[in-house]
């Protein structure tokens, strides 16, 4: 028997449709080893621009990475394997850069006010449960005055740990650190502040490069110290340095992947339409999750 005969015999029985729904249903392969999106964020409200978004644009770009399959993760999360996603769905860490006001901002009384970022994902996630709040701040610690509201600085980074977020370091006051000779001490100034505010054993592993210049000796941008006042010694280790723009991340679960060189990508106008158009023409470029967590050794523990 002929297969166009085969198949007209299992069409007429109804097999036909038995046999290929199943195939039909199953979610898209898992490929571990794709490219992942690292969206980096600035000015939020007002009108777009090079370095602002607009919240209506926000609310979209959320609602398009959420019908597209994309889910939050943290840097933390991504780069040591500590996430687990619905099989099919892919990663995406969404950071934002400078703690400007209304990225995450309170009212006079120490609430969350509704004009901010993270009070617009907040809304999101509670009408889609499956898109998580997981923020990633990196934080300059004077030059924005930490979200300029001083009084609320500790509060806000509490808060955004206990919503399952992350707190970065982004310098004291976002100097060039490729022509700053105390390169150091702004990373060192912007170490000690958060310590100060966050909680007690709170260990950050992770660092933004402003305008995405290395310091000399490029290594001070993920291990150093600095002698503060009164004599105090400030270390740092990041697991993370993160750039600026470039494109979608390598897996860390592939040879590509360099943590102290992690791309991102600027989000503003039609950029993140270009990767989702990316991805979709390029599907196999794509980070897809099996649904199960996957370690990756060297960075797990730290």
């Amino acid at each position: 028997m002929s297969f166009s005969n085969l198949l007209r015999l299992l069409a007429g029985s109804g097999l036909l449709f038995f046999a290929v729904m199943p195939a039909l249903a199953q979610p898209p392969r898992p490929n571990l080893k794709g490219e992942v999106m690292v969206l980096e964020f600035h000015h939020m409200g007002g009108h777009n621009a090079r370095w602002r978004r607009s919240f209506p644009s926000f609310d979209r770009d959320l609602q398009r990475l959420w019908a597209r399959g994309y889910r939050p993760v943290t840097l933390r999360q991504l780069t040591s394997g500590t996430f687990k996603l619905p099989a099919g769905t892919t990663p995406v860490v969404l950071s934002f850069d400078d703690s400007l006001l209304h990225q995450i901002k309170f009212t006079p009384a120490g609430r969350l006010a509704p004009d901010c970022a993270l009070a617009h994902w907040i809304a999101f996630s509670h009408r889609h449960p499956g898109f998580a709040v997981r923020p990633v701040f990196f934080v300059n610690s004077a030059y924005h005055l930490a979200f300029r509201q001083p009084r609320f600085a500790a509060a806000k980074l509490r808060l955004v740990i206990q919503l399952g977020g992350e707190i970065g370091n982004h310098t004291w006051v976002h100097s060039n650190l490729g022509r700053n000779r105390k390169a150091a001490e702004d990373i060192g100034r912007g170490q000690q502040a958060l310590e100060h505010w966050l909680p007690a054993g709170y260990h950050m592993v992770s660092f933004a490069l402003p305008y995405g210049i290395f310091p000399h000796p490029h290594s001070l941008a993920w291990r150093g110290q600095w002698r503060g006042a009164h004599g105090r010694l400030i270390r740092w280790h990041y697991r993370n340095v993160v750039l600026v723009g470039n494109g979608p991340a390598p897996s860390p679960y592939s040879r590509r992947f360099q943590a102290h060189r992690i791309p991102r990508i600027q989000d503003y106008d039609h950029v993140l339409s270009h990767w989702l158009s990316y991805f979709h023409q390029h599907p196999e470029r794509r980070f897809r999750s099996d649904g199960r967590r996957h370690l990756v050794r060297r960075f797990a523990r730290r």
